[in-house]
């Protein structure tokens, strides 16, 4: 039963109550109509318990702005959220993707490619693909009510194809339960094409101010301790944990975490903020998702603590390939994804949290 202004409710209950579920939660569709964005089609969801969020149909099913109770808990780029017409795919040496980062709380990466950009083979390949630039089709956006439980679901398929080359269909869902402060995304990728291809998946989740300050530590289970992406993260490696003030001239830093999963195959990654009182946690599919990355960019106005749960590492396709780590899917094959964000509100909640991820080892 949803749970609300401090009780659970029936649906007979509620909706005696109301003249419509909407008053309380739901989801709505819209079109922005001005600067970069405009044509730019979404959907801004409230599961009535304080958490609402907004899913751009245009740029992938990427989810932009994200609340708690009137918190942000996603950073928002200066790009803004551009029409994927903006998109410069190859200014910049591969980094025009850059011009067109919303950031947001979840910004899609993939899916034949995803990291740096670099050169594989004779092809030139930008920062994180295509996805977030792709519009959804066949999209549709409702509150479902089983018995006495009401969810909100958002759906959309992506697709990135090119002659004599990929043929990837993403269908997407995204899920809220009215009265609860949870989202799932759930991917299902489909290789329609007739020759194997490469398949890179990155959810990119970009958590800011206040969630993201001095005060915030990053609390997960690690197989083994976490790795610098480079020299400009190794001398940072002490501090992956804490996150700091923002800093004049910081240089962006990235660390590889490897996370130990439950007994189901579910990885969990907290981010903890015990002054505000507030927290989130990801959770996801390590089977599917094997590796974690952490964008750690502790910059004016660029603020922000990204974490990255993938099937590749950020260091490009042809790293990926030449390290073994490169996923590939067959024709008519299919592979399922999920994520999930949680927030935690109160003392109770991030000590029940942190002590499951505790007992873990």
């Amino acid at each position: 039963m949803p749970h609300l202004f401090g009780r659970d409710w029936t649906k007979r209950e509620l909706l005696e109550r109301v003249g419509d579920l909407a008053q309380v939660a739901g989801v709505e569709r819209f079109t922005l109509d001005e600067g970069v964005a405009t044509g730019v089609k979404g959907a801004r969801v409230r599961t009535g318990a304080g958490l609402e969020f907004t899913v751009l149909f245009s740029r992938g099913m990427d989810i932009s702005h994200c609340s708690y109770k009137g918190i942000p808990l996603a950073w928002v780029s200066a790009t803004g959220a551009a029409h994927p017409h903006a998109f410069d795919r190859d200014g910049g040496g591969g980094r025009g993707w850059l011009r067109t980062f919303h950031g947001g709380l979840l910004t899609g990466c993939g899916l034949s490619n995803a990291g740096a950009a670099h050169t594989d083979g004779d092809e030139p390949l930008g920062i994180h693909g295509q996805l977030s630039h792709i519009p959804a089709e066949d999209t549709g956006a409702w509150t479902e009510w089983e018995g006495d439980e009401a969810t909100v679901f958002v759906d959309g398929t992506m697709r990135e194809a090119r002659v004599f080359s990929e043929n990837l269909r993403l269908a997407r869902r995204i899920t809220a339960d009215v009265g609860g402060n949870t989202l799932v995304v759930r991917d299902t990728v489909e290789n329609a094409g007739f020759q194997t291809s490469p398949l890179m998946l990155l959810y990119h989740l970009n958590f800011g101010w206040p969630l993201v300050s001095e005060d915030t530590e990053i609390v997960y289970a690690a197989n083994r301790p976490p790795e610098p992406r480079d020299a400009v993260a190794a001398p940072g490696l002490n501090r992956a944990l804490r996150l700091d003030v923002p800093t004049p001239g910081y240089e962006e830093q990235c660390f590889f975490h490897d996370v130990k999963a439950d007994e189901e195959g579910t990885a969990t990654f907290l981010m903890i903020n015990r002054a505000l009182g507030l927290g989130v946690r990801i959770a996801y599919d390590q089977a599917a998702l094997p590796h974690l990355t952490q964008w750690k960019m502790m910059g004016q106005g660029e603020y922000v603590c990204g974490i990255e749960p993938a099937n590749c590492k950020v260091l490009g396709r042809a790293t990926e390939r030449a390290a073994g780590r490169l996923q590939t899917i067959a024709p008519g094959e299919e592979r399922t994804f999920t994520a999930s964000i949680s927030v935690l509100d109160g003392v109770e909640q991030i000590e029940q949290a942190e002590a499951a991820v505790r007992a873990l080892g």
